[in-house]
């Protein structure tokens, strides 16, 4: 399925929520001005064939007037004078006017007859041409050549084609009225039938989109979570913790907590299955408030007995693990007073894998064992927050220190290709990294963007990521993709400026891709609905990243106005392990159900390259991470242009 697919779905569901007032188009306009052309025209064309009738009847009897004079003024016996007395008489003058003339050009003589009153409007016997010119005829008398000129009255014609064409056009409209009604009556209730039974078929599509994503929610469960606690399993909990790692750098900023229930057998003998078990779920219960109310943070259970907690942020494993131990001492005690845990509690910043973290945190979790019941043991090495120089950084420092870098420029954007199966550059992945301290190495946002967040600094770093995307699209034509946080688009004035920004620069704006995370369409979904409505005519188009646990809960996910959706790392990674089956029904479940709606899918932090094959396998449109590019060396851009994947490439500011 091609990358550049059409959103049928979204395009017809919008069509239907708009009113029946807003399909009045300039083509309707249209329509309307030709009808009333039409009508025109028919109203006139009565009135055409008559006065062609009437010129030529009227002719004729002018011509056959004047011959009949001539002729008659020729025949008559006696002087000229007694003859013009007795043609005055004539009945073939008493609607005429007469003029005789000699050859010479002399008036002999010329009679004129009253005429009616003309009904008719001057203009309309102007534009029949009425009256006619005069007819002639010839006639001697005595010898002398007489020319005679008859002019015939066209009152009476003129008045009844009047009348007649009026009655003619009240009759038309009358019935085109009538007639306009009963067509409006009948397209009126042909459009509610359509409208009527499009409708049904969204509704029906949106009934059978629920059913089948309530299915994957289930087969994700199924894949992912420990069906026990609805903690993510282990898998799930390693895949995330090493994609936490591998996007910090050098120095993850990332706390471990690792947890055991002490002699799990012992319970399973002494209270059976049903009272363990809801030892193991109200443990989980007080894991899991720490992720419901802290981004980023993660709870997974391991195995049977253990436990583990993954914090965003260095430099607070030890007390997260302290104040977990009276809220767990309380919940086993509830069920069982002889139940204990112990936890290990590490900071990663020399780990580079999850396999390290483990290792880290099971050493101090022994030695937490060894000391006895609900015991905290802190092992590894704290990652402190130091500036260039080694010195500690207090927190209430930071926000002062990331605004000094946004002022200064200090900052830059990554460049990580977003790559299809057949090698082409979807788009590049632009983080926002700082520099703050001068000749200073580039932060990843990993390391200080939860304290960006903290302080309520988001509108600004994420507006200054999206104008260094829209400069750096303008300078090389490549198409690029910047992330916003939920806090930023929560403020309307960032939403108008980037409105602006967008505006500002359209060649730049239909190649830039706008990132927001899945937590905002499951929370918000009309706010992103109005985002797509700003920001989508404008040529900027809209991804839900790190998407896959809260992807089938978010209502109307056809109707949006999304153009991508992002499936999250822990989701792709690994997928081609033989023990993965489950993991890859249930993506190819979600990749067949998004792309059914026309959008794109693409996986996010993909690091073995023997998983790409399964992921293009299972539908995927693209794919980014560590693994994208590796066995191509060359990466084709577009038609008749190469490019070299560079995933450490900078555009500074």
């Amino acid at each position: 399925m091609g990358w550049c697919r059409q959103r049928r779905w979204s395009a017809m569901s919008a069509l239907l929520s708009k009113p029946a007032t807003e399909h009045t188009t300039p083509a309707s306009w249209l329509h309307r001005v030709g009808v009333a052309v039409l009508l025109v025209l028919l109203a006139a064309m009565p009135l055409w064939l008559g006065r062609a009738v009437l010129l030529h009847q009227q002719a004729e009897r002018q011509a056959r007037s004047a011959q009949a004079m001539a002729q008659a003024l020729s025949v008559m016996p006696g002087p000229l004078a007694m003859r013009l007395v007795a043609l005055q008489a004539w009945p073939g003058t008493t609607q005429s006017d007469v003029r005789l003339t000699t050859a010479s050009g002399q008036v002999a003589a010329q009679w004129r007859r009253a005429r009616p009153p003309l009904v008719a409007p001057q203009g309309f016997a102007a534009w029949l041409g009425l009256p006619l010119p005069p007819a002639v005829g010839l006639a001697v008398v005595d010898g002398q050549r007489l020319q005679i000129a008859v002019q015939q009255d066209a009152t009476e014609s003129l008045d009844l084609l009047w009348s007649l064409g009026l009655a003619g056009t009240g009759a038309l409209l009358i019935l085109s009225l009538g007639g306009g009604l009963v067509w409006r009556r009948q397209l009126r209730a042909v459009q509610a039938r359509s409208e009527a039974a499009a409708q049904l078929t969204l509704q029906r599509t949106q009934t059978l989109f629920s059913a089948q994503a309530q299915q994957l929610e289930a087969l994700r469960l199924q894949a992912h979570t420990d069906a026990l606690t609805g903690l993510p399993n282990r898998a799930q909990f390693v895949a995330a913790l090493d994609q936490a790692l591998a996007g910090q750098g050098d120095a993850p900023q990332t706390g471990l907590v690792l947890l055991r229930l002490d002699n799990l057998a012992g319970l399973n003998a002494r209270l059976g299955h049903d009272a363990t078990d809801r030892v193991l779920v109200a443990l989980a219960q007080v894991l899991d408030s720490y992720p419901r109310r802290i981004e980023r943070c993660l709870a997974g259970r391991l195995n049977g007995a253990d436990f583990a907690l993954m914090l965003p942020v260095a430099g607070l494993a030890a007390e997260t693990a302290h104040s977990l131990m009276p809220a767990l001492r309380l919940a086993i005690l509830r069920v069982d007073p002889q139940a204990s845990v112990a936890a290990g509690a590490v900071e990663l910043a020399r780990c580079r894998s999850a396999a390290q973290a483990l290792a880290l945190a099971d050493a101090a979790l022994a030695e937490a064992e060894l000391a006895g019941r609900y015991t905290v043991v802190c092992g590894g090495s704290a990652a402190l927050l130091v500036d260039a120089q080694g010195q500690a950084v207090g927190e209430a420092a930071w926000p002062r220190r990331i605004a000094r870098a946004l002022a200064l420029g200090q900052v830059a954007l990554g460049d990580y290709p977003v790559c299809t199966a057949d090698g082409r550059v979807l788009h590049l992945d632009c983080p926002l990294r700082v520099r703050f301290e001068p000749g200073g190495a580039l932060e990843p946002a990993q390391r200080w963007l939860s304290l960006a967040v903290r302080s309520r600094l988001c509108t600004q770093v994420d507006e200054k990521a999206l104008a260094l995307a829209l400069a750096a699209i303008l300078a090389d034509g490549r198409a690029r993709c910047v992330n916003i946080a939920a806090q930023s688009v929560a403020s309307p004035e960032f939403v108008v400026a980037i409105g602006r920004r967008l505006a500002q620069a359209p060649d730049a704006a239909c190649r830039l891709w706008i990132d927001l995370p899945e937590s905002l369409a499951l929370e918000r979904p009309m706010l992103v609905r109005e985002l797509a409505r700003q920001w989508r005519p404008l040529g900027a188009r809209l991804a839900l990243e790190h998407c896959g646990e809260g992807l089938m809960r978010i209502p109307q996910l056809i109707d949006l106005g999304l153009d991508c959706v992002r499936v999250d790392g822990r989701y792709v990674n690994g997928v081609a392990a033989p023990q993965a089956q489950q993991a890859r029904r249930y993506l190819q479940g979600l990749v067949h159900l998004v792309q059914t709606v026309g959008l794109l899918v693409t996986a996010e932090g993909v690091r073995d390259p023997q998983d790409l094959p399964a992921l293009w396998a299972l539908g995927f449109d693209a794919a980014t991470g560590p693994a994208v590019g590796v066995g191509h060396g060359r990466v084709v851009e577009s038609p008749g242009e190469v490019a070299t994947l560079e995933p450490e490439a900078m555009v500074v500011a």
